[in-house]
């Protein structure tokens, strides 16, 4: 994405993100990170996050899905001598985030097109303003914003986020180490 792009896809996170009633300050606007996973097509596969708590063993943020935008499924593996792997846990905020982890498919599934080696966790959680759901350690996953698009919270047990699997081999995932 050019610099042009990344400001449009901003300004629209902004948007959304004011649309949840969430008051940031300026220091977590400019942390606002646009991420393609190194997939190309931003609007498809993509999301932008800002850091709210970053230590190494909580993370807290905020991820925003613009409207129909699905975040890659991957996985968290444990690492480092880690028993289990991370645990995830996503609460909406404003509109409606679809989570998806393995597990028998309960309706008709929109991958995007051409993935469809890559999205196998079929399972739907669907999820609206209020909802949360937590992901266990070691389970395939992905999400999907609904037409409007998604502003969610995430809690997770640790921050490495180098160590996440991603399915699709062309990812390059989401490279998020934790810094001293």
């Amino acid at each position: 994405m050019n610099a042009e792009q990344i400001k449009t896809v901003k300004a629209e996170v902004e948007n959304l993100i004011q649309k949840s009633g969430l008051i940031l300050s300026q220091n977590e606007w400019a942390q606002l990170t646009v991420n393609d996973f190194g997939l190309g097509d931003f609007y498809k596969e993509g999301f932008t996050f800002i850091d709210l708590l970053r230590s190494p063993q909580i993370r807290v943020c905020l991820l925003v899905l613009l409207p129909n935008q699905t975040l890659p499924q991957h996985v968290h593996t444990p690492y480092e001598g880690e028993a289990e792997g991370k645990e995830e846990t996503l609460r909406v905020l404003y509109g409606h985030t679809k989570v998806y982890i393995e597990g028998q498919i309960e309706t008709d599934v929109k991958i995007p097109e051409g993935k469809d080696a890559y999205y196998t966790a079929l399972k739907e959680i669907p999820l609206n303003a209020g909802g949360q759901f937590s992901i266990p350690p070691q389970v395939k996953h992905w999400f999907k914003a609904g037409p409007e698009g998604s502003v969610n919270m995430t809690f997770q047990k640790r921050v490495d986020e180098s160590k996440n699997i991603f399915d699709d081999p062309n990812s390059t995932g989401c490279p998020i180490k934790l810094t001293d």
